[in-house]
């Protein structure tokens, strides 16, 4: 934080250049002078402190002269220059010192202006006095308070006249300032406040239609009825053509703010978004978004300034089996009507919607996930969570890391050979590179050449030049004389490209939801519900909420963890092992025994079992209180 510290006077002294002759002291000391054979030191000049004076004597022929230095809060000058070091001096040289201490008190401001502390450091000003010294012909001038001598006590009035001399602050905190003198903490107190600006919004796309939880689960209430043979996303929304599918928000302006000193603080300005043309609808003066045809529409972009809305195409699922190898990646949503084999892995630039059980299976999406079946063994990722465990996310990323460090090496060897002045081609010292120590480059590229490799796009971006460096880098050796640093830049470039257009394709408000988990990871990053009986030894974890919707659903033995609140019907140990429920929030159960709730820092072991009730942040800390 930038001080302002008020400046404090100083006591300013002169010094006595030599003795008089009739100074007692100067015949006190000439007395003691060397006859005859005396030694070379006790030629030289003298130093003597006493009563607040500096006397100095020349050297005798042969001798040196007297050498001085201060200790703070003594500062010396000799010839109006501040001695920074030792120096020599006789009494023709014009010698004065002054005390230079620490203010009574400091004033610091934060650094955005919204805060102005004051710090005591004594309350009490006393005189100072040079401690006495003996004749010497080095001589350090030291200093200390003399307590007998009181100057003044620092008052609250003399505070606020200091104010009014250096800078105006409003709102000053008086009796923080008097409770700080009268019974003194020696520590920072604040005694003015600004007012933050409240900053704007920026603009926005908000859909005009949100998919409710029943709609996708197939549930109503409490109640959980057999899934019909139907598709399970024929509940999910979808617009036909001319209807609002949704309304883009221009920003609002902010309010202003002050400082400490009655500054004016401007809001940041807000920014507005920018929506990507696309055919398949249409903004109308207003704001309001039509739809130029039918289906569900997929809104991405969330985390930039630029958001798509587009109607994802759709792949179903006709047969109990994905493919030969159980591996399905599509750049839409995916349907299982039929449900899916065991240790599949089905990745998805949408939702996916699964009729049955899951076993043994990754599913990610960059959507929604509904499953109308139980999760066993298995990893289940939404949302910008499934955007990141999508391959076409990893693979690259992966890729990024690794060719970083084959540019940073091949960079070094080239140098170093250039050191020894020999010929170098960067596409050799490349090759070299990928046939040791990068040796298991190919691999990865392979890869995500298989990722990439089909009829229809997997990808939301032209990948055509990206499968070009890959076979270039596949078959370095016939392009050693192509290849060269910026090659790999322009490479490094295409693979993020890739990665980040994953992820940027994430949807808003998605969720997982699903009949119950056994042994699984369920991780969304958006809401997470069970409409089903259990979920018994998994994680959940949501940026969202987290509900168990059934009346005689049970969390047993199970890690949840939710950005804003949990709620359950029962929870409870299972296998010896406690559940652990951690909120943003706050966690509603009906009844719980054998669990840990963790919220606000605040933590509480239930072993046995408690009645409906509600836990927050503050009734964890009332109880650990009691």
């Amino acid at each position: 934080m930038p001080h302002h510290t008020l400046d404090q006077p100083r006591h300013a002294f002169s010094a006595v250049p030599a003795f008089s002759a009739s100074d007692p002291a100067s015949s006190s000391f000439t007395s003691r002078q060397p006859s005859g054979a005396a030694g070379q030191e006790e030629k030289n000049g003298r130093i003597i402190v006493q009563n607040d004076q500096i006397f100095i004597t020349p050297p005798l022929p042969g001798g040196k002269a007297a050498v001085i230095s201060a200790i703070h809060p003594v500062v010396l000058r000799i010839n109006r220059i501040k001695a920074t070091e030792p120096a020599a001096v006789t009494p023709a040289d014009q010698l004065s010192w002054e005390i230079s201490e620490k203010p009574q008190y400091q004033i610091t401001v934060s650094e955005d202006g919204l805060s102005a502390y004051f710090t005591l450091y004594r309350v009490e000003k006393y005189a100072w006095k040079l401690v006495n010294c003996p004749a010497s012909a080095e001589v350090c001038v030291r200093a200390e308070p003399n307590y007998n001598l009181l100057l003044s006590k620092l008052t609250v009035n003399q505070i606020v006249a200091d104010f009014s001399k250096s800078y105006f602050m409003p709102n000053l905190n008086i009796p923080a300032l008097y409770a700080e003198l009268n019974n003194p903490t020696y520590l920072p107190v604040c005694i003015a406040m600004g007012k933050a600006p409240l900053p704007g919004r920026n603009g926005r796309l908000e859909p005009v239609a949100r998919l409710s939880l029943n709609e996708a689960s197939g549930t109503s209430g409490a109640d959980c009825p057999e899934p019909d043979a139907d598709c399970p996303a024929a509940a999910v929304f979808q617009v036909r053509t001319g209807e609002i599918l949704a309304r883009k928000l221009p920003p609002q302006e902010g309010m202003p703010g002050y400082d400490v000193f009655g500054g004016v603080l401007p809001p940041l300005q807000p920014e507005d978004i920018t929506l990507l043309p696309s055919d398949c609808f249409s903004l109308l003066p207003g704001g309001d978004i039509v739809a130029n045809r039918e289906g569900r529409p997929r809104f991405t972009g969330w985390d930039t300034p630029a958001m798509r809305i587009d109607f994802p195409d759709t792949h179903v699922i006709s047969e109990s089996t994905t493919t030969a190898d159980g591996t399905l990646v599509f750049a839409g949503d995916i349907i299982a009507p039929q449900g899916i084999s065991e240790h599949s892995t089905i990745e998805a630039l949408g939702n996916i919607y699964i009729t049955g059980d899951v076993r043994h299976a990754v599913i990610a999406a960059t959507g929604s996930i509904v499953i109308r079946g139980k999760v066993t063994d298995s990893h289940i990722y939404c949302g910008d969570c499934g955007a990141r465990q999508h391959r076409l996310y990893q693979s690259p990323d992966q890729l990024i890391a690794e060719l970083n460090l084959l540019r940073s090496a091949a960079r070094m060897l080239e140098e170093n050979l250039r050191s020894r002045q020999q010929p170098v081609k960067y596409g050799l010292v490349v090759l070299l590179l990928l046939e040791g120590k990068y040796a298991h480059l190919p691999g990865m590229i392979r890869g995500l050449q298989g990722l990439l490799a089909g009829d229809r796009p997997a990808a939301p971006v032209d990948t055509g030049q990206l499968k070009h460096m890959l076979e270039i880098f596949l078959h370095s050796r016939q392009f050693t004389e192509f290849i060269n640093d910026d090659i790999i830049g322009t490479f490094l470039d295409l693979l993020e490209e890739l990665r980040d257009g994953v992820f940027h394709m994430h949807e808003g408000n998605v969720r997982i939801d699903i009949s119950g988990a056994e042994d699984s990871l369920l991780q969304s990053g958006g809401s997470l519900y069970i409409h089903g009986e259990s979920a018994a030894g998994s994680t959940l974890l949501a940026a969202g909420n987290v509900g168990f919707l059934m009346a005689q659903s049970v969390c047993c033995g199970s890690k949840v963890e939710a950005g804003q609140s949990i709620t359950l019907q029962l929870a409870e140990s299972f296998g010896g092992e406690k559940t652990q429920l951690t909120a943003g929030l706050k966690v509603t159960a009906r009844q719980i025994s054998g669990t840990s709730i963790h919220i606000g820092g605040y933590t509480a072991e239930i072993d046995e079992p408690a009645e409906a009730g509600v836990f927050t942040a503050q009734s964890l800390r009332l109880r650990n209180q009691s």
